[in-house]
């Protein structure tokens, strides 16, 4: 999702809207929503515990940027995307999606790249609370159904330039990086070496059970101090059987300047972008953009400096409401 053309997502499954009238704007009441769900799966003396603890972990933002570069470059046009990455074999919308992707392939080194654009249409992506299983692969898992939708039409079109063997990388944004996380799932399970996916400000794509089968999934994911995109669906969408809506993965968290924070998978889940601080006058759709992320990103490629998350409240820039609404026409 890029500029005015951002979307909301507030539930499980993703439904293309095929009427072309205008739509509905996307104002605070989204932050609302999301604060509503709230930190009640951890009390806040253990909340205080986790969020003082440092994670020194060594997190090489060059590499992040040319992750960061791609998902930019697949807002583009496919002039512009095949000037920028000249291996690029395939700039393809599978019908029914409205996804964009590209994958570009390097035979002399034997790697390969897969890119997923978030969505840049006028439509609205409609909201459901379901959330569908996939039977087949290794594990059934509990899977956002849109998300899975637009990957599977994706997958099937890439898989003719999708090389055994070669090492492979995968990134996206919004919901390109949900759909690159499933990417990922699908090239593992079909035997493709997939050494790292990337997302940036990428949405929940399944629960609390997925989460805990996905452990294998080699995903980072990079969220802005503001974004509010990573916080939908909320984790208050709860299923009977699977759970909550969670997060897989690790998380880079970007604060202005040379400040981040990273949480391993499992204190992600607990600490991030469920806060209750987070408030309409914090969450910023405008902080979705990927200008915005490689903004960030090259601050800290010049020396970047880990800080814990109880200490991210510091470097938060308080927006005025006014910004929180963006026009979706």
């Amino acid at each position: 999702m890029e500029g005015s053309e951002l979307t909301a997502m507030t539930r499980g499954s993703l439904v293309f809207s095929p009427s072309g009238r205008a739509r509905s704007k996307v104002v605070v009441a989204l932050a609302c929503l999301v604060a509503l769900s709230g930190c009640a799966s951890i009390s806040k003396q253990e909340l205080n515990t986790l969020g003082a603890q440092v994670n020194e972990e060594q997190v090489d933002f060059a590499s992040l940027e040319t992750y960061a570069l791609r998902s930019k470059a697949a807002y583009g046009t496919e002039q512009a995307i095949r000037a920028a990455y000249p291996n690029t074999v395939r700039v393809a919308t599978p019908q029914n999606t409205e996804v964009r992707y590209f994958i570009e392939r390097d035979d002399k080194t034997k790697t390969q790249f897969i890119v997923v654009r978030g969505t840049a249409n006028h439509r609205n992506l409609k909201e459901d609370v379901a959330a569908k299983v996939r039977e087949d692969g290794r594990a059934a898992i509990p899977v956002h159904a849109g998300f899975d939708a637009a990957a599977r039409a994706i997958y099937a079109d890439l898989q003719p330039y999708l090389k055994p063997g070669y090492t492979t990388y995968i990134t996206g944004h919004s919901l390109g990086g949900a759909v690159a996380a499933l990417l990922g799932i699908y090239a593992i399970e079909d035997g493709h070496k997939v050494l790292r996916i990337v997302t940036f400000g990428q949405p929940r794509f399944t629960t609390a059970v997925g989460v805990s089968k996905l452990g294998y999934l080699p995903l980072t994911r990079v969220v802005d101090e503001n974004d509010i995109i990573p916080m939908v669906p909320p984790s208050t969408k709860l299923d009977k059987v699977y759970g909550p809506y969670e997060h897989v993965g690790p998380e880079i968290i970007l604060l202005e300047g040379p400040r981040y924070v990273y949480l391993p998978s499992h204190d992600a889940n607990r600490l991030s972008l469920d806060e209750f601080w987070r408030t309409e006058g914090y969450a910023d759709l405008q902080d979705h953009k990927m200008d915005n992320y490689l903004r960030r990103i090259a601050l800290k490629k010049r020396g970047a400096v880990p800080i814990d998350y109880n200490s991210r409240e510091k470097y938060v820039v308080h927006k005025p409401k006014t910004t929180n609404k963006i026009a979706v026409e």
